[in-house]
């Protein structure tokens, strides 16, 4: 069961039970036109290139 909000059983128990108030996003969150998990992702992956590029080299 997911735990992105506190509308199922399962979710609203972990919420109170153990004080989360802060939860996984939901789906419609994730793909909206506001996310930015992708760009981020992006600049994640060029950061690791560089990286990778100035240790080994050429």
């Amino acid at each position: 069961p997911a735990f992105h909000d506190t509308d199922t059983e399962v979710g609203a128990y972990v919420a109170r039970e153990f004080g989360i108030d802060c939860m996984e996003v939901s789906d419609e969150v994730f793909e909206s036109g506001a996310s930015i998990v992708f760009d981020q992702a992006e600049n994640r992956m060029h950061t690791i290139k560089a990286l990778l590029v100035a240790t080994i080299g050429n």
